[in-house]
């Protein structure tokens, strides 16, 4: 029941506490845009660890900057077919407009967490009211895989809910039907496990929630109330609320 794969460095903080890492300062703290944990070079020398273990390499970047840092160290190494490799950009939600070509021709998947969007306030300071951050719809446009995981307290339809409302920027929202898939398909593919999980498909694993109400019609504040009344994990029921006839 549990997975450990790949290879994952955390290159920068998060916003919060004004840890990720920009290109520019923030703009609610003068001069100020913090540094990688990690030298340019030795982010090139993870690139190239990822390689040698033929490995995936799965990278925290939450600013621009940190975005950037792993993109000009993928594009530095040449002969190597990128879009294969599917790097994992964890939460990026500094993977801004001018990046976005790059991420499509490397061939990233973006793995993004709506919980964030939870701190829009914050996040607006930080960044700037006029600063398109956390961009769901432009990657999904632009054809980059983009997958959607809890990181923190595990409600995936609260976070459905943010990602369809997208208070940061309403028109960066997702369809219900994008964001659940981010939550399933798009994920499997995330981990190279899409032959074997993510959708319900003949010879896939059996993985089906029941839910206590239809999440592609209910009022969308309403989502992060919805429990599973039966759950199936590869074909074997680990939940059931015995609420069904």
């Amino acid at each position: 029941m549990l997975k450990v794969s790949g290879i994952k460095w955390v290159l920068d903080g998060t916003p919060l506490e004004r840890g990720a890492s920009l290109r520019e300062p923030y703009r609610d703290r003068k001069n100020w845009s913090v540094r990688l944990n990690f030298p340019q070079e030795e982010i090139v020398s993870m690139v190239r660890e990822s390689l040698k273990w033929d490995d995936q390499l799965l990278v925290h970047c939450v600013g621009d900057g940190a975005v950037e840092a792993v993109f000009n160290a993928m594009e530095g190494i040449s002969g190597v077919d990128w879009t294969k490799k599917r790097v994992r950009i964890e939460h990026g939600d500094g993977l801004v407009a001018d990046l976005i070509p790059r991420a499509r021709r490397l061939g990233v998947v973006v793995v993004q967490n709506p919980l964030h969007l939870n701190f829009a306030d914050i996040l607006k300071e930080r960044f700037g009211s006029d600063t398109p951050i956390s961009l769901y719809r432009s990657l999904l446009d632009a054809g980059i895989p983009l997958a959607f995981g809890s990181d923190a307290p595990m409600n995936p339809y609260r976070d459905i809910m943010l990602a369809v409302m997208h208070p940061i920027n309403p028109s960066e929202a997702l369809t219900r039907e994008q964001a659940v898939e981010a939550y399933t398909r798009v994920s499997a593919f995330a981990e190279f496990e899409e032959q074997e999980k993510g959708t319900i498909t003949t010879g896939k694993l059996a993985d089906i929630a029941v839910l206590s109400q239809d999440i592609f019609t209910a009022p969308p504040k309403t989502l992060p109330e919805t429990r599973s009344i039966l759950t199936i994990v590869g074909g074997q029921v680990v939940h059931d609320a015995e609420k069904l006839e």
